[in-house]
C-alpha cells in the first residue's frame, strides 16, 4: 500500500500561471531590448511550450521564421528577459493558481516532503517562490531547475534527480504537473502524477490518461476542482485525494 511521503511540484503552469502573463511577456520585452521585431502573442507562445527551456525555444523560433541567430545572443536576451520576468514576480503580475498555497500548508502540516522540479532556472524560481511564501526554503525540502540537468523535460533526468537527493521510494512519491510535457517527464521516471491543467490549456488528450487524475485545477472550498479523468472522493486535490491515488494505484 502506498504511503505518501514526498510531492514534486512543477513550477511554470502549475504553482503560478507564469507563462501566458509572466514568461511570454518578458520574453516579448526582451526582443524589444534587443532590437528583434519579434513578438509572441499566445498562440505561438502555446506551441513554443513544447519546446522546454527558454533559450532553446528562442533558438527553435530563430530557425523557424529563418533568423537564425548566434549563441552569444540569445544568452543576451534570455538575460535582458529573466530580469524583465523577476519585476513581474515582484510587481504582482503573476498569480498563484486555485488551491497552490492551500495543499503547499496541508502538506507541511502533515510533514510531507515538497520538492520543486522545473526547467525554469532557479533565480526565477526563488523569485517567485519568495514572493508568496516567505520561508518557502522551510516548506520545500530543495529545488532542482534546468541548471541543474542536461535534458530538459519531457526528459526524465530532472525528475530522476529529485528521486535520488530525496531519497524517497517512487511508490510513495507523487508529482503534480500542468503539461504533457510534464507528464511524459514523471511517467518516463516511474512517478505517478496529477495533471492540473494550465488556464490556457484547458483541452483534454488521449495521452493525459498516463495520469492518475486530470483536473482543471487544484480546487479550494470555494472552487471545488472539475475532474477530467481519475477518481477520487474529494471535491479537490488535497492530502486525502494524493494518498488515495497512490493506494489505489499500487495495487
Amino acid at each position: 500500500m502506498g504511503r505518501l511521503q514526498c510531492v514534486y511540484w512543477d513550477l511554470d503552469g502549475t504553482i503560478a500561471d507564469t507563462e501566458m502573463t509572466g514568461h511570454r511577456i518578458a520574453f516579448n520585452k526582451a526582443f524589444f531590448d534587443m532590437s528583434l521585431n519579434w513578438s509572441w502573442g499566445t498562440e505561438i507562445y502555446s506551441k513554443l511550450l513544447l519546446i522546454a527551456g527558454g533559450k532553446n525555444r528562442i533558438r527553435y523560433y530563430s530557425k523557424l521564421i529563418g533568423e537564425d541567430i548566434d549563441d552569444d545572443l540569445i544568452k543576451k536576451i534570455h538575460i535582458r528577459k529573466q530580469t524583465h520576468y523577476q519585476n513581474l514576480v515582484n510587481n504582482g503580475s503573476i498569480c498563484f493558481r486555485t488551491g497552490v498555497e492551500r495543499l503547499v500548508e496541508e502538506l507541511q502540516s502533515r510533514n510531507i516532503d515538497q520538492w520543486i522540479v522545473t526547467t525554469s532556472g532557479k533565480q526565477a524560481v526563488t523569485t517567485l517562490l519568495s514572493k508568496k511564501f516567505k520561508s518557502y526554503s522551510l516548506l520545500f525540502r530543495g529545488i532542482i531547475s534546468g541548471e541543474d540537468v542536461k535534458l530538459h523535460k519531457p526528459n526524465a533526468e530532472a525528475y530522476l534527480l529529485a528521486i535520488k537527493k530525496s531519497k524517497v521510494n517512487t511508490c510513495n512519491s507523487i508529482v503534480i504537473e500542468d503539461s504533457e510535457i510534464g507528464l511524459s517527464a514523471a511517467s518516463s521516471a516511474k512517478l505517478k502524477c496529477v495533471l492540473t491543467l494550465s488556464p490556457w490549456n484547458q483541452i483534454f488528450s488521449p495521452f493525459m490518461k498516463k495520469a492518475c487524475l486530470v483536473s482543471d485545477h487544484l480546487g479550494d472550498i470555494n472552487s471545488p476542482s472539475k475532474f477530467y479523468y481519475g477518481h477520487t472522493d474529494e471535491n479537490m486535490v488535497n492530502y486525502k485525494c494524493l494518498l488515495s491515488l497512490l493506494e489505489n494505484n499500487s495495487k
